[in-house]
């Protein structure tokens, strides 16, 4: 056989508050014995430990918690190593803190976790355990039609945790003793033992709720046929020839939906031949305005030329003058030639003539140019005012063939939307008369379905091979007990719980019944490692040994036979050497109120509550608080 080491210890359990000295018990991977007298917080730590583990109850109110807010439980996980988990004693969520602390820390890292179960999500308590114990996302069945939810840390913390309460009930050792739970819980166990949940199961409806179901759907759809039914009378009379009617109005509907496409076709075209013409226009338009600029700027330099030409004329024409008569008396004063005296020489003069001729001749050619360039704008000026002209008729044309075009297109497209109106209608009653047919359809495949029979209903629980390997493995603990009788132990698939030696375990006694829950819950653990299974892999059991009480002082009253006749062995000290040699791969935390055998300490951590504040250990909680 295969074993697992996939499973979780605890360490420890604290309790801190405001001004209040550390209250905290330890334990060991192994077995751990706390023994001691009542009212010493025993019982107490126990449901705290639930309210840990993901427990909704509220934890009850001692006064020896008085002060405390907050508890701590410390764990070692398969895979996310030493936590610790913390949580206020008035309940809500949970902190995760790395390694094992007991008390606030600065800087940190702390992570949230909702007590709430979610399976989609991994920040909840439940969700984190069953991930880290390797129990992932399973589902259990729920009821016998195999309705399923998904698996909560709270169904496997049953295995786990056993109060003084659970373990002496009449009850099978899965099971809470409700009805509404019990498909659960079996399906629970059913996933310890073989590793396999309800994920395949598909649910069926039972025939209650079947029937139930059928005629709410039954009603709802003759409601749905009797609505059409008034739509059709109201608005087809004449439902018969729908078909018929929708035939020839698709066909004329073709043709007069190509007849709206068309106009609109050229209608779009001549809109086109329009926009071409205005863009054209107002690019002449455009080209004109700068033409009729460039001539008048022409204008202007041409008469610039012109008056340059004069006065380089009259400069030429004096210096002409000048020349001819410098060889003469001076007319003014009848100076001799060589008597004369002159600013300028003759020959300066000349000078000036001659360039004032070359200038002349240059501005001649400059304005010839001009001539030329101003007659190439006067033609282009002449060409776009033709092509404008040509344009403004090609626009007026485009707009009296949409002006013409349009009516035929408004009335073509008047009947197009016509005939669209009679056809949706035509097409909204065969749509009418399809989806009446289409319900009447499903009200007679809805009649015609029959409940799940007694054979349909999934087959849950545990197989009779398995229960019965298990029942062995229950024999040999009860053997390494040494337990009375034959110790012959049958499964019993009604009840959920064991026979042995033929008798049902809730006939015993409630100390027999005690240590037979025990026995199961222990067998439960072996069987699940024997064989690779997840198992949380700790087990705390309140008051096992309840036999061995003081039949005067204890409050369960005095023994019956069979509680008797096991308190005369040795079972006790057989039961506290089994336990311990599982230490390997489990951790045992039993919780007892009778004396401490001797030697007891050597098989494993062992403490006692003294409730004497002089001797020992005083309780859970130091003493003098709540006193």
């Amino acid at each position: 056989m295969t074993t697992s080491n996939h499973f979780m210890s605890i360490k420890g359990l604290s309790f801190t508050g405001p001004h209040r000295p550390l209250a905290d018990v330890d334990f060991d991977h192994g077995l751990n014995l706390i023994f001691g007298a009542s009212n010493t917080g025993k019982s107490f730590m126990v449901k705290v430990l639930d309210f840990m583990l993901g427990s909704s109850r509220p934890i009850p109110e001692i006064s020896e918690r008085d002060g405390y807010d907050r508890a701590w439980l410390s764990l070692t996980l398969p895979t996310h190593g030493d936590v610790t988990l913390t949580r206020a004693l008035a309940g809500g969520a949970f902190e995760l803190h790395n390694g094992h602390v007991s008390s606030l820390m600065m800087d940190q890292n702390v992570r949230a976790l909702s007590a709430r179960h979610d399976h989609s999500n991994n920040d909840n308590v439940s969700q984190f355990l069953l991930n880290d114990l390797g129990f992932g996302n399973k589902y259990i069945a729920v009821d016998a039609n195999g309705k399923k939810r998904s698996l909560s840390f709270r169904d496997v913390i049953r295995f786990c945790l056993v109060d003084e309460t659970t373990i002496q009930s009449e009850t099978s050792p899965i099971e809470a003793g409700q009805y509404t739970t019990m498909t659960a819980e079996r399906s629970a166990f059913k996933l310890l033992l073989t590793g396999v949940d309800d994920s395949a199961v598909v649910p069926v409806v039972n025939k209650t709720v079947f029937k139930t179901q059928t005629n709410a759907k039954l009603e709802v759809l003759d409601e749905m046929i009797a609505s059409i039914d008034e739509n059709i009378a109201a608005d087809f009379p004449d439902i018969e020839g729908l078909a018929e009617q929708d035939q020839t109005l698709s066909g004329t509907f073709l043709v007069v939906q190509e007849e709206v496409q068309l106009s609109q076709d050229n209608i779009r075209a001549q809109l086109d031949r329009k926009r071409d013409a205005a863009q054209i226009m107002a690019t002449i338009q455009q080209r004109l305005t700068e033409v009729t600029v460039n001539l008048s700027r022409f204008a202007q330099l041409d008469e610039v030329y012109t008056s340059d030409v004069r006065r380089l004329e009259a400069v030429e024409e004096a210096g002409f003058l000048l020349l001819l008569g410098g060889d003469k008396d001076c007319p003014l004063c009848g100076a001799v030639p060589t008597a004369q005296l002159h600013d300028h020489g003759i020959a300066d003069v000349e000078k000036i003539r001659i360039a004032s001729v070359m200038e002349i001749e240059k501005i001649v050619k400059q304005r010839a140019s001009l001539e030329e360039t101003i007659q190439s704008l006067k033609i282009e000026r002449e060409l776009l005012t033709t092509e404008f002209f040509a344009q403004s008729i090609e626009l007026d044309l485009a707009d009296e063939e949409i002006r013409r075009l349009s009516p035929e297109a408004r009335e073509k497209q008047r009947l197009l939307t016509e005939l669209t109106g009679v056809r949706d209608h035509v097409k909204r009653g065969i749509g009418l008369l399809a989806q009446r047919q289409a319900l009447l359809d499903r009200r007679a495949e809805l009649a015609s379905i029959k409940p799940a029979s007694k054979s349909d209903k999934p087959r849950l629980g545990v197989s009779g091979t398995v229960a019965h390997d298990f029942a062995q493995t229950v024999s040999d603990v009860l053997g390494e007990w040494q337990f009375p009788g034959k110790r012959h132990v049958t499964f019993d698939d009604v009840t959920y719980d064991l026979r042995i030696d033929g008798k049902h375990r809730r006939d015993n006694g409630k100390g027999v019944r005690a240590i037979t829950h025990a026995a199961f819950k222990v067998a439960l653990l072996i069987f699940c490692h024997e064989r690779g299974l997840p198992h949380p892999g700790f087990l705390i059991l309140d008051t096992p040994l309840l036999t061995y009480r003081d039949p005067i002082r204890s409050k369960e009253g005095p023994l019956a036979a069979d509680e008797q006749d096991l308190r005369n062995t040795s079972l006790r000290d057989f039961f506290f050497e089994h336990l311990a040699s599982l230490s390997s791969f489990a951790e045992f935390i039993v919780i007892e109120n009778i004396d401490p055998p001797a030697g007891i300490e050597k098989l494993g951590h062992t403490q006692v509550f003294t409730s004497d504040p002089m001797a020992g250990r005083f309780g859970l909680f130091p003493p003098g608080n709540g006193t």
